[in-house]
């Protein structure tokens, strides 16, 4: 895999490469002026990330110098899994008591021949949206040529 180091348009050198959230290599460079203290990252989706937080900071400066050190490196890590322990299966032991309960209310709940069909009504039907349209044209020709009256 010999990937090349990706070309910036940033006045400042290259100082490293590190994994981007979005999974991109970027590149890391140190900042000039007042901020020369400072590290940033350009990614080729996610653009220049200029945070000087530490968190931020912490993360630019665990960079590699060249692209295959980075390889080489994620291919050493180890996977970490999980390392959370497995919840038991445990079941609730079924008592009469809940037995009992459980039948009642199977039959309680009403068979879909028990049920009653309601009749089909139809609820008020709202008048159509033409009849409101006009009368809103109506409304409007003589409020706005009384107005214009006066």
């Amino acid at each position: 895999m010999a990937e090349s180091m990706p070309v910036r348009a940033s006045a400042n050198k290259v100082e490293g490469v590190n994994r981007c959230e979005c999974g991109n290599v970027r590149t890391i460079h140190r900042a000039r002026g007042k901020r020369s203290k400072y590290l940033y990252a350009i990614c080729d989706d996610c653009g220049t990330n200029q945070q000087t937080g530490k968190y931020w900071q912490s993360r630019f400066e665990q960079h590699y110098p060249s692209i295959e050190a980075l390889h080489q490196a994620e291919q050493a890590a180890p996977v970490v899994e999980s390392e959370g322990e497995p919840e038991p299966n445990i079941e609730p032991e079924q008592t009469e008591l809940d037995a009992e309960i459980l039948q009642a209310v199977i039959e309680a709940e009403p068979q879909p021949s028990q049920t009653e069909s309601e009749p089909d009504t139809q609820p008020d039907a709202k008048p159509s949206g033409w009849k409101s349209v006009i009368a809103g044209v109506v409304l409007g020709a003589l409020t706005g040529g009384m107005i214009a009256r006066f």
